[in-house]
């Protein structure tokens, strides 16, 4: 999870992704939460297990929501660090990122209709 926002913010690029520190605020809570499993497991302990689990799942829908990386199948449309990158750019020089997410939408729209 700290790599994807890392690559979304790095790489020496001067693109400016706002919504980066709050995934990383996400991830940071998420790998918080599977230490503490990690340690209930291995004392056995069921309610502090049944938490860590509820902490890494809040974590993880935050973390999706702020990238919004919520597709249709929980998350099955994540864009490619490049097509996030090119949807920032004030000038684009392709429109293949509005076309993926117009056809995106397409599906999520057909599968409502179900």
């Amino acid at each position: 999870m700290k790599l994807y926002v890392s690559s979304l913010t790095g790489g020496g690029t001067s693109v400016k992704v706002g919504f980066a520190k709050e995934m990383m605020t996400a991830a940071k809570s998420f790998e918080k939460g599977q230490a503490a499993l990690v340690k209930s497991v291995d004392k056995k302990d069921v309610a502090k297990s049944s938490a860590a689990l509820e902490g890494m799942a809040e974590a993880m829908l935050a973390y999706r929501t702020s990238g919004r990386l919520l597709g249709p199948d929980g998350g099955g449309d994540i864009p490619s660090v490049d097509e996030i990158r090119r949807s920032t750019m004030r000038k684009r020089s392709s429109e293949v990122f509005e076309t993926k997410m117009k056809d995106r939408d397409a599906r999520v729209k057909a599968a409502a209709g179900n």
